[in-house]
């Protein structure tokens, strides 16, 4: 696989499918890392081939956090998990202050704070940071010829202040890249807010996946490269995408999972927020994401052996 298909499927698979908010990696795979020292210094160190990615979504005045997930590749594996994490989700700011994990963007030191908090409630060490705005997420889509999706409510809203109006109704259609945002964002009439919206965008993601992940769309890589690099800041160079060019060669639209932290709605204080279920999280990210990794391996361990003494071959 040379630099282009692997850039394009990693592109797709991560870059512009978890751009259902914001996305991955980027144009920096040839251009080198956009991130600033400062933040670097907040990121765990690269120990082992499998890493985690913590991706952003911003809105236009990037104060606040549309989209947060976490996307592990893990090239052993052939995997990529992606856990999202609802922007509602209550996190601990200090001693005394709680708030909701998307407006640590409007925090001093926001993406310091926003690394450190992703990691306060997954647990997961967080290699590589990337945040991207919606801009790209809409060019790229349309470069890529749109999206084949069924919508499944009518989507009507009007956001001034945030420059976002959508139109989209119910239906098998080709979304271009301003319907494809509109869809992916609209949580106005869903009985659960953003946790329906979550859902939503993993579905998106899903089939954005096994259309795109094509040799097809091989020779769209230069373009989409040249509008990316224009609407995402990141750490994640070239050096770092050749280690993951045999993973995404094997990859196949079932090497994708998709995971919601594990949580529920709940007042407090007269506030709405997403209240995550710390015992169900750390089942959650030691299964399917392995870690705490000496626990993980140690899980995976026990089973292969349990499934030896029951005469079952995995």
């Amino acid at each position: 696989m040379n630099a282009k298909k692997f850039f394009l499927s990693m592109l797709i698979t991560i870059l512009v499918v978890a751009t259902i908010g914001g996305g991955l990696l980027t144009a920096n795979f040839f251009f080198g890392s956009n991130l600033s020292e400062e933040i670097g210094k907040f990121l765990d160190k690269v120990t082992t081939d499998k890493v985690n990615v913590l991706i952003m979504g911003l809105d236009k005045d990037k104060i606040r956090a549309d989209v947060i997930m976490v996307v592990s590749l893990d090239p052993h594996e052939n995997t990529i998990n992606v856990l999202s994490i609802p922007r509602d989700t209550r996190v601990k700011y200090s001693e005394t202050r709680y708030d909701k994990i998307n407006h640590a963007m409007g925090y001093q030191n926001a993406e310091e704070r926003i690394i450190s908090l992703v990691k306060q409630t997954t647990g997961m060490p967080i290699h590589y940071y990337c945040e991207i705005n919606f801009e790209g997420f809409r060019n790229v889509i349309d470069i890529l010829g749109g999206v084949e999706y069924d919508v499944p409510i009518n989507m009507h809203y009007e956001d001034p202040a945030q420059n976002l109006s959508i139109h989209v109704n119910k239906g098998l259609q080709v979304l271009d890249g301003k319907a494809a945002e509109g869809v992916v964002r609209y949580r106005a009439t869903y009985p659960n807010g953003d946790t329906d919206r979550i859902s939503l965008q993993q579905d998106f993601l899903r089939e954005l996946f096994a259309q795109k992940l094509k040799p097809a769309y091989i020779a769209k890589a230069p373009s989409i490269i040249k509008e990316i690099y224009k609407h995402v800041t990141t750490n994640f160079s070239v050096a770092d995408a050749t280690k993951y060019v045999k993973m995404l060669k094997k990859m196949t639209p079932e090497s994708l999972s998709t995971y919601m932290l594990p949580g529920g709605s709940q007042y407090i204080g007269g506030v709405s927020y997403y209240v995550c279920d710390q015992q169900e999280t750390y089942r959650l990210i030691l299964t399917e994401f392995g870690y705490p990794e000496e626990e993980a391996a140690k899980l995976k361990e026990n089973a292969a052996e349990t499934s030896l003494s029951s005469g079952v071959v995995s």
